[in-house]
């Protein structure tokens, strides 16, 4: 693969995003629908497929004091811009917050069985008008928006096949050793919108929901990558009213993936050119692994897609290699390729702090030469078939757990009316 296609992977898996992904794709779903309708609504209803209906369901929204997937809806309907993306709710006024609180009153959410992969579509129905807004495998794809009478719509094929799976360790570090520095700049910029969530995030002092005073007292690399990328997403999860750069379409991943690297580029005091070649390795680390196990899965993504990412460019600041980085891949796989995700939340803080602690643990352990042995459990001395393996266990062996999850979920939490 050449090099002007490895910079496009990069840049198309990172965009910005005011608040958690999934509220936010919500948002922009019914904010767009309700700019192609006239008159006074009488009726929504928002079908969303059910990895993402359980990211949406507990976690904080931008500009709200309450939550919930029909508050999701309704909140984009009466201040989401349509035209900002997945800043859709980059600023929502007390007045409209209080619409939404009385509009989510008529949204009916449901769970799209049908749905195999990303999914969204809001029906806005008025005395005049029925439209209906379908969102299709990614956040911000708005793939169809159509007044009654609907057609039958049919989810595209995914036409990447084995193409989302090219490349290679061994390539990644190549593009990242070689490529012009200025073209990789843009990964400072966005490395400096997630250091403002975690300065911010300091500021009103929520390090203290993520971690104890003996961790925060520590001035260690393990200590301050939990730190740094637990703290930022503890604010994120919370609902803090700021952009943060996602990868790969989650902004928890994006916090792991940047301020896990950031924290030993600051402990190893290594330049701003290698600190960048790192995140760029890494990012197409990151790409490469969620092309195996899908947008939204069953398994923490932050652990073994962003986690095991950083790790590997915590091993690229320090000078290793491939081998390093297999063996740190190993060593992070090896130890939480199970941690579930039950849903976005504040408590995602615990899994990304915990993911990021273990990635430079992991890195360093790889440098060391120690680590987990390659013929333990669903490991494999090649980082192509460890990834393969890590793609089979999520996709094949874990189908049901998401059901599970959500079934749990909905039992314990749709009781309550925000939900």
């Amino acid at each position: 693969m050449d090099h002007a296609c490895y910079l496009h992977k990069i840049r198309a898996s990172l965009a910005p995003s005011t608040g958690c992904t999934e509220p936010a794709a919500i948002a922009l779903n019914a904010a767009t629908a309700r700019a192609h309708i006239a008159g006074r609504i009488t009726r929504v209803t928002a079908r969303l497929d059910a990895y993402l209906f359980k990211n949406a369901m507990g976690v904080g929204i931008p500009g709200a004091d309450e939550r919930g997937v029909s508050l999701c809806v309704a909140l984009g309907i009466t201040a989401g811009d349509p035209n900002a993306g997945m800043n859709a709710l980059h600023t929502v006024r007390p007045d409209q917050l209080q619409e939404a609180k009385l509009l989510r009153e008529m949204v009916a959410v449901e769970i799209a069985e049908e749905a195999k992969g990303l999914y969204i579509e809001t029906i806005i129905e008025t005395a005049e008008d029925r439209v209906r807004v379908i969102t299709c495998g990614k956040h911000d794809c708005i793939a169809r928006v159509e007044h009654a009478p609907f057609a039958p719509f049919t989810p595209p094929e995914d036409e990447s096949g084995e193409a989302a799976h090219e490349g290679s360790l061994s390539e990644f570090i190549e593009f990242a050793r070689t490529c012009p520095i200025e073209e990789l700049h843009f990964l400072r910029d966005a490395l400096n919108m997630n250091r403002v969530v975690y300065y911010r995030a300091m500021e009103e002092g929520l390090a203290h929901c993520v971690l104890p005073n003996m961790l925060l007292q520590d001035g260690s690399l393990y200590a301050q990558a939990k730190k740094m990328a637990g703290t930022a997403s503890y604010a994120r999860m919370h609902g803090i009213p700021l952009p943060v750069m996602t990868a790969t379409g989650s902004g928890n991943q994006g916090l792991t993936l940047f301020l896990t690297v950031d924290a030993a580029a600051r402990t190893f005091n290594v330049s701003e050119e290698r600190l960048l070649r790192a995140l760029a390795c890494a990012a197409l680390a990151n790409v490469y692994i969620k092309s195996f196990i899908g947008p939204l899965s069953s398994v923490c993504a932050c652990g073994v897609a962003s986690g095991l990412s950083a790790s590997i460019g915590v091993v690229y600041l320090m000078g290793g290699g491939e081998k390093e980085m297999l063996q740190a891949s190993r060593n992070i796989l090896g130890t939480l390729s199970g941690m579930i995700c039950d849903g976005a939340k504040e408590g995602c803080a615990a899994k990304v702090a915990l993911s990021a602690g273990l990635a430079v643990e992991s890195a360093c352990l790889a440098m060391e030469g120690g680590g987990i042995h390659a013929q333990d459990g669903i490991l494999d001395d090649s980082f192509d078939r460890l990834i393969a393996h890590l793609g089979e266990l999520v996709c094949v062996g874990m189908s049901e757990t998401n059901d599970t999850i959500v079934h749990i979920m909905k039992d314990e939490k749709m009781r309550r009316p925000d939900c």
